[in-house]
């Protein structure tokens, strides 16, 4: 059953313009961001097949090239009054969103992502764009691809994506990292964005309600077609979803 939003995040969800802008149109990035956080790259609009297989047209959208990190989230969330998410206590590992500041963020929730979003001028992406972004350069059924191509994970030499190597947690690390991986860590799509399988998998809008999409490092590598989706609630977070913001 599909979650909807409440009035209050939906309100976030769809404020595009809070942030404002300065006087040359660029958005105010919260200091302590890294060049690689701010960065964004220009999908064409157009008409696309979806995963579930409707004809859709998608607008002209920037989407940042990388998921957002532990230091572009947490300057963020506190210029925006937002508290930041419970850590996610991975073994061996310190304060997560303090040692690994080139880590994506996890354990927030898409209503406190929205509000973050909203804060900058920016927003979470609709399913449909990120879909049309991740499927840029394919050709065929969609939901049976990956955003590298018909090859799965365990199949595409130099492992494309961070994710439950070989479907078993023992092997998880077998792509290099046994959590979550640096931000831009693996290649890019034929988009110019990284990690849109994999690695933390990330909020999107639809029909007033949230969906994760990609799949990520504790999922196995089907999470990562571009059919899979998952509902997820308001106030639900876990270890493996982050975000990606667009404008």
């Amino acid at each position: 059953m599909k979650k909807a939003l409440s009035p209050f995040c939906l309100l976030a969800a769809l404020s595009v313009g809070c942030g404002g802008s300065d006087d040359h149109g660029h958005l105010p990035f919260p200091e302590g961001a890294a060049h690689e956080d701010t960065l964004f790259v220009t999908v064409p609009g157009g008409v696309f097949i979806n995963s579930s297989g409707e004809e859709v047209q998608v607008g002209t959208f920037e989407i940042m090239v990388h998921e957002v990190s532990n230091r572009f989230y947490a300057a963020a969330a506190a210029a925006a009054g937002v508290e930041l998410p419970p850590d996610p206590c991975f073994p061996g590992v310190g304060n997560y969103m303090e040692d690994l500041p080139g880590y994506p963020v996890v354990n927030l929730s898409p209503c406190e992502a929205s509000r973050v979003a909203g804060s900058l001028g920016l927003r979470l992406p609709t399913r449909n764009e990120w879909e049309y972004a991740a499927s840029r350069g394919l050709s065929g059924d969609i939901a049976r691809l990956f955003p590298w191509g018909a090859l799965s994970p365990d199949e595409t030499p130099g492992f494309p994506a961070n994710y439950l190597a070989m479907d078993e947690w023992n092997s998880r690390d077998a792509d290099g990292f046994a959590y979550t991986a640096p931000i831009g860590s693996y290649p890019l799509s034929s988009a110019g964005v990284a990690d849109l399988g994999g690695n933390v998998a990330e909020f999107t809008l639809t029909d007033s309600s949230w969906v994760l999409k990609g799949g990520g490092w504790a999922q196995p590598g089907d999470a990562m077609l571009l059919g899979w989706a998952m509902d997820f609630a308001d106030g639900d977070r876990c270890w493996y979803a982050g975000c990606r913001f667009v404008r």
